[in-house]
């Protein structure tokens, strides 16, 4: 980080190497516009299916949780 860290001197380390990713997405960005909507297609799909994972992930918890709770509460009974 040569001139960067001098530019970046009054931020946090996380804001710093947030901005540096920034800039190397930036840099290393395809520069025909065909590449770049495939690319953007790609990065799009890559996000909604890790929030449909994340979103599969909490709810296999939620269950799990209550069967946990409906097994307790029929011993109960």
């Amino acid at each position: 980080m040569n001139n960067q860290g001098e530019e970046l001197g009054g931020m946090s380390p996380p804001q710093k190497r947030y901005l540096a990713l920034q800039i190397k997405t930036l840099e290393k960005a395809p520069r025909d516009a065909e590449k770049l909507e495939r690319l953007l297609k790609a990065k799009r799909r890559q996000k909604e299916e890790a929030m449909y994972i994340e979103d599969t992930q909490r709810l296999g918890t939620e269950i799990e949780m209550r069967v946990v709770l409906s097994d307790n509460f029929l011993k109960q009974t």
